[in-house]
């Protein structure tokens, strides 16, 4: 079982990445952010995002005693926002509980929020070379097509026997090494489409390769119609700011800010008059703006209301009045940053 181990590990010396951010380092801190960046991921996106994230939040200590809005002004635009919400928490116990060492052990990293087995292999390989497997999407792709497993790799049984295949297939020494191979190897080579098996070091015994099989392996996750959600919101707008709400701990956007919901517009003159103490207000604009995320479309239908009447900016609980140059810089949800661009 040394075989795949012995090719990638001598692949990446010349062939691998080499200049990525957080590569050349053991510091667990920052191996940590950019695993939990990655999730879901693109390399090239995460990228920028690492490094002004880690120049703000250089180490575990900062990110634990940091204003939570700044938090969320780093994360936004990147998506998947409960995994800021992790870090934060994480941070904390690492201050609080481990004096801001991580523990080096999977077991230890599984029981912090937000880190699953695949993000702990990584930590405890990368971190303190520990012989642990990994499984993100490049990794399982490669294990699918060198052993031509046939089955959607998402599948419970089919992901345990990737794992199996992990385990069997560690070296016994470059655990760093061999972890960066696998997944470059996934990520340059063994592409999701258009693999380029011509210079995979894999490809004498690859299942795939040698029965003409890499274009349907893996399989593609079964297709579920995306379901259409329907929100209403309030653009309100006055003397050139937008008003912002706090998205709740239970929300897609939960810590950011955003337009704030209604449950339908005729409620629209009670809501203004409820949170702003004003009656008077035009109506400029409305209409609906599209957002597609993995599970599902978000129909953004908005109002977007002019306020007529002198008022004082007074500071809200949970509101926030910000003005629109600024707006692209704030911690909000790219689909309202673009629905603001197109009005």
């Amino acid at each position: 079982m040394q075989y795949i181990a012995e090719k990638v590990i001598t692949w990446h010396k010349s062939s691998g990445r080499h200049d990525l951010p957080w590569q050349k380092i053991n510091d667990p801190y920052l191996i940590w952010i950019s695993e939990i960046m990655l999730q879901q991921t693109q390399v090239s996106s995460v990228i920028p995002y690492y490094q002004r994230f880690i120049k703000t939040f250089p180490t575990v200590e900062k990110l634990a005693f940091a204003d939570h809005d700044v938090v969320m002004k780093h994360w936004s635009g990147l998506g998947y926002y409960r995994r800021a919400k992790f870090i934060m928490q994480t941070a904390k116990i690492i201050v609080q509980q481990y004096q801001s060492k991580f523990p080096d052990s999977v077991e230890k990293l599984l029981s912090l929020p937000g880190i699953g087995k695949s993000t702990a292999g990584a930590i405890c390989a990368f971190a303190f070379g520990g012989i642990e497997p990994i499984m993100d999407a490049n990794v399982k792709r490669v294990f699918c097509r060198f052993y031509g497993i046939m089955e959607w790799p998402g599948k419970a049984q089919t992901q345990k026997y990737l794992w199996s295949l992990a385990e069997q297939n560690l070296p016994s020494n470059n655990i760093q090494i061999y972890t960066q191979a696998l997944m470059d190897l996934g990520a340059t080579l063994c592409k999701g489409s258009q693999p380029v098996c011509s210079q995979c070091p894999l490809q004498l015994k690859c299942v795939s390769f040698k029965s003409n099989l890499c274009h349907v392996i893996p399989a593609k996750k079964p297709k579920k119609t995306l379901i259409t959600k329907q929100v209403n919101v309030l653009i309100v707008e006055a003397n050139n700011q937008i008003l912002f709400q706090k998205r709740s701990d239970s929300s897609v956007w939960e810590g950011l800010w955003s337009t704030p919901e209604i449950q339908d517009f005729s409620y629209t003159k009670k809501w203004i008059k409820d949170v702003l103490g004003l009656t008077k207000f035009n109506v400029v604009k409305q209409g609906a703006h599209l957002a597609i995320f993995s599970h599902y479309k978000l129909q953004l239908n908005y109002n977007h209301i002019l306020l007529t009447e002198t008022f004082s900016h007074q500071q809200l609980k949970d509101f926030l009045w910000i003005d629109r140059p600024k707006i692209g810089g704030e911690g909000i949800p790219t689909p309202i940053k673009k629905l603001l661009q197109n009005i």
